[in-house]
Parts: structure tokens; sequence; C-alpha cells
């Protein structure tokens, strides 16, 4: 996407971030639920989504932050749909499948970072602080939500769904205050936050969605995250207009 069309990263960034990750997890499972697609049919319905999106995004000159953050949420529920598929339904052991989701994101984030400094000879950050978001950054983005998932799954299993939320959300400010003593110049810090995010995100969202002393229930989690994620999204619009660069490619 071109730098017209993502947001700086900083506070609402982040909080975007986890807002898309905590209604991700409930869009997802409402999807899967609702649709009754299944989880192939399903996911080609949101290719079919993001596609147009980025071919819609290279037209349009205005600046804004509305195709980045829709794709984010797009991936997002995908993510959640993969995450469930491979750990109950092909049953691929949970260690394993973190492990190797891990190493795909650090490959996926590599390779964006190369292809960034040979390419267009610049560094590996863009002028907003977020890694250039081509192909790979997209793949690791869904590698990072498929992460989040089953990690998530597996903190809530072995601690509670409130007692993982609470534990995460802690672990998720360590790791955004290494971010800003880093000052965002390190790519690998990006995407470990941004792992923890989608983390910390599934484990909120189920506890919404699932717990009963709040007894929520689905339907009414997914309407209220997402309208959380709205309304940041609406402040994050606003920031951005007041700066935006001037080379929109």
């Amino acid at each position: 996407m071109r730098r017209i069309h993502v947001p700086q990263v900083n506070g609402i960034y982040w909080g975007g971030i986890l807002l898309a990750s905590v209604f991700g997890t409930n869009l997802g499972d409402y999807y899967a639920h609702e649709s009754g697609l299944g989880i192939i049919p399903g996911l080609l319905v949101l290719a079919f989504l993001t596609l147009p999106l980025f071919i819609l995004e290279r037209f349009d000159g205005s600046a804004h932050t509305l195709y980045y953050w829709l794709v984010i949420v797009i991936i997002r529920t995908g993510a959640t749909n993969i995450a469930d598929y491979l750990q109950f339904r092909v049953r691929v052991p949970q260690l394993r499948l973190c492990l190797v989701l891990a190493a795909l994101i650090a490959l996926f984030g590599y390779w964006q970072q190369r292809l960034s400094a040979n390419l267009n000879q610049r560094p590996s950050l863009t002028s907003v602080g977020l890694p250039d978001s081509g192909p790979p950054y997209w793949l690791a983005m869904l590698g990072a939500g498929v992460f989040g998932t089953v990690l998530g799954d597996v903190c809530s299993h072995v601690f509670g769904q409130g007692t993982a939320s609470i534990g995460l959300g802690v672990l998720l400010a360590l790791s955004l205050t290494l971010w800003r003593h880093s000052w965002g110049a390190i790519v690998a810090i990006y995407w470990l936050t941004v792992a923890v995010a989608r983390t910390t995100g599934t484990a909120i969202g189920d506890w919404l969605a699932e717990s009963k002393d709040l007894n929520f229930g689905l339907a009414a989690a997914t309407v209220m995250s997402g309208i959380a994620f709205a309304g940041l999204l609406l402040l994050s619009q606003r920031r951005q207009a007041t700066a935006t660069p001037s080379n929109p490619d």
C-alpha cells in the first residue's frame, strides 16, 4: 500500500491493532458459525473481499487509512478460521504450530525488509514507522493472526480466559515499552509487538464472547468490539489527516 494509505505507528495504531484482533476474533467465530460456508469456501470469500481493496487503493489519491484497516480486519477474521481448522480439524500440535508460525512471521518480515532495501533503496521502516506493506508484509500479518489465535487459545485454556486476558495485556504493555525504547526503528520488535497484540486480542475476544460472568454472547461481543474498533478508526483518520506524507508513493 502507498504511504498515504498506511497509518502512523503510535499509541492509536497499537490500540487499533489490539481492537482489530478482538473484533477479528469475534467476527471470525461468528462468520464460521453463521455463514455455513466451511473453511475453504469461507476463506475464498474473504480473499475475494480483500483483493479489490488492494486494486482500489492504487487508484485512490486521497489520504486515509480505511483500506489498511479493512484488510487488517479481514485478514484477522480469516486467521481465526485458519487457526481453528489447523488446531481442531487437522489437529496439528499447538506448540509445533506456534513454532512454525513464529518462523513464518520472521521469514516474511525479513523478506519484506530485504525487498524494501533492494528495490526501493530505503530504510526498512517507512517515515511513518511501518514496515513497507508489500505482499510479504501481509503474509506476515496473516501469520501473526493465526499465531495469536493459537497461542491465545492455549493461554486461555491453561490460565482461564480472564486471567489470560489480563496477563497478556501486561505482556503487551511491556512489548510496547520495548517498542518505544527502540523508537520504533527495529522491525523485529514491531513484529513481536504485533504477535503479542494478536494473542492478547484473541484472549480478550473469547473472554467477552464466552464468559458466563459477562454474559454477552458471541453476537453482542462482535457488535461491541466492532463499534470500539470503528470509533478508534475514526480517531486515527482524524490524526492521519493532519500528518499526511507529501509523496503518495
